[in-house]
């Protein structure tokens, strides 16, 4: 049976956790949301920066308490059985 390789160093995991959570968002957003809030567009990115922070850290601790490959999918499977796995797997 093969296994995966773990090498990623943390600067590899930095960039792949800022892009996956910023993505082209902040490029294409930005002057939009700051015409709509002017100044108060900074404390919306603050707020929406905490609010990621916590599904991060859930995301850290499921993938110490399921080491395995599949991450999200697999994490689904637990807890809410086979369908949703399935859903969530093609999603």
């Amino acid at each position: 049976m093969n296994s995966l390789k773990r090498d990623l160093d943390l600067k590899d995991l930095i960039i792949i956790g800022v892009a996956g959570a910023v993505g082209t968002g902040v490029l294409f957003s930005t002057a939009g949301m700051a015409a709509l809030a002017g100044p108060g567009v900074v404390i919306a990115w603050v707020i929406g920066a905490i609010m990621y922070l916590f599904v991060g850290l859930t995301y850290v601790e499921l993938s110490y308490l399921y080491p395995e490959a599949g991450g999200p999918s697999r994490y689904s499977l637990y807890s809410y059985g086979k369908m949703t796995n399935m859903i969530n797997a093609f999603a």
